[in-house]
C-alpha cells in the first residue's frame, strides 16, 4: 500500500498540473510540504504556525481555503512517506527563480518565526533547504531578519 501511495504522488509531483484538469499543482504540494516540516521541527504544535502555513499558501498560490486544506492534508500524507526533502526541493529548485525560492524561505521564517522565537531545530532545517534550494547565505540570513517579529 505504501508503494501505491508513493507512486500516486510521485506521478502527482512530476507532471504539469495544467496536463491534469483539477490536479494539485505539484509546485504548490512541495511548497506546502516543506512548510509543514518547519512547522513540526519544534515538535510544538503552535496553532499560530499553522496559520501562518495556511495563509503563506492562499498568498503563493492564490488559492480559496478549501483547497489550501485539502494540498495540506495531500502534504502531510507524502511527508509521511518521505524519505528526505530531496524531492520537494528538486521540484521547487528546478521550476522557480531565485526570487521565488528566497520568498519560499521567507515564508518558513515566517512560519519559524509565528510562535514568538525561532527553535534550532526550525533554523537548522530552514538552513538545510535553502542549501538544497540553492539560496545564498546572505539571502537566508536577510530573510530571517525581515521576518523576526518586531520586539
Amino acid at each position: 500500500m505504501l508503494a501505491a501511495i508513493r507512486r500516486f504522488f510521485e506521478d502527482r509531483l512530476d507532471q504539469d498540473p495544467s496536463e491534469v484538469p483539477g490536479q494539485t499543482d505539484p509546485l504548490a504540494l512541495a511548497t506546502a510540504a516543506l512548510m509543514i516540516e518547519v512547522m513540526r521541527a519544534d515538535s510544538n504544535q503552535d496553532p499560530a504556525a499553522s496559520e501562518r502555513v495556511i495563509r503563506a499558501l492562499e498568498e503563493i498560490f492564490e488559492l480559496p481555503h478549501a483547497e489550501i486544506e485539502e494540498l495540506i492534508a495531500l502534504a502531510e500524507q507524502e511527508l509521511a512517506t518521505a524519505t528526505d526533502l530531496y524531492q520537494f526541493t528538486r521540484l521547487i529548485a528546478e521550476r522557480w527563480g531565485q526570487p521565488g525560492r528566497i520568498a519560499v524561505i521567507r515564508n518558513m521564517w515566517r512560519v519559524a518565526w509565528a510562535d514568538g522565537a525561532v527553535h534550532q531545530f526550525e533554523e537548522q532545517l530552514i538552513r538545510r533547504i535553502a542549501g538544497l534550494l540553492h539560496v545564498r547565505h546572505s539571502d537566508f540570513i536577510q530573510a530571517k531578519r525581515e521576518t523576526r517579529p518586531a520586539s
